[in-house]
């Protein structure tokens, strides 16, 4: 693969949820560009072992931590290891988040939907004010990428935490991006339709799955891993340099037609 953002090369970029998925395929795209990479995970060791692998295959040069974002009194700590990795971060991939699916009324008490909106919205919100500082205390700018989805602009049954959670880190990418515009700092989002990966690629893959979820988008296809990873390197790449407070959804067409199937 060759490069197609010559000036991310050399960046320090601090991927979250880099273990699969959609974190993996980005960071292979940022180690295919020459960024250097901080890889968190949280229990898939097996996994970031792989993404490790892979990317210093690529040449990228990467270190991994481990942190659990359900504990938020962890991320401080967490946050000053990983600008320590490569004395300081030029970019941050807020990736990591659970998917809950769960009906409002089998969560009565709301435990579900609070320990969703800790990893998926008060975590990234705290890790981009941390990584907003530190840019400010060094006079540099800085690039956020929050990955969101598209459930934060169009839903379905079962997924009020995820939504909300996810609606909520479109608000905070606006909210932010205008209040840091000033010192440099961009943050967007991107948002991912249907992309398939290893906790979901056996029953995307079954054959009237398949057909169900793709005949709804007009590009009649899932999205890949690798799809996103690109997207990524655009928002963190000078290409983006006007680009602020956006979010950059990729999802084959499906909300725009509008049309999920029934759960």
């Amino acid at each position: 693969m060759m490069a197609r953002f010559p000036e991310l090369k050399g960046r320090r970029i601090l991927i979250t949820g880099a273990s699969s998925g959609i974190g993996a395929g980005m960071a292979k795209v940022l180690a295919r560009e020459g960024c250097r990479l901080v890889l968190h995970y949280n229990r898939n060791a097996n996994g970031i072992e792989n993404t490790l692998q892979q990317v210093t295959q690529l040449g990228a040069q990467a270190q991994v931590l481990r942190c659990d974002f359900s504990r938020l009194e962890n991320l401080p700590d967490f946050f000053e290891q990983a600008g320590s990795c490569f004395d300081g971060l030029d970019g941050l991939v807020n990736n990591a988040g659970i998917v809950t699916k769960s009906t409002s009324l089998k969560d009565p008490l709301g435990d579900k939907f609070a320990a969703t909106l800790a990893v998926n919205l008060q975590a990234p919100y705290l890790l981009s004010a941390a990584f907003a500082k530190a840019c400010i205390e060094a006079k540099q700018g800085g690039v956020i990428v929050n990955n969101t989805s598209i459930h934060g602009q169009a839903t379905c049954e079962w997924f009020s935490a995820y939504a909300a959670s996810k609606a909520g880190l479109d608000a905070i990418t606006k909210v932010q991006a205008v209040e840091w515009g000033q010192y440099g700092i961009r943050v967007n989002g991107l948002a991912p339709g249907v992309v398939p990966v290893e906790r979901t690629l056996a029953i995307l893959s079954q054959p009237q799955i398949e057909a169900q979820w793709c005949e709804r988008m007009p590009l009649g296809r899932y999205g890949k891993t690798e799809e996103m990873g690109e997207a990524t390197a655009y928002l963190l790449s000078d290409a983006a340099a006007w680009m602020t407070g956006s979010i950059l959804t990729i999802d084959g067409g499906l909300i725009a037609r509008g049309n999920y199937p029934q759960r």
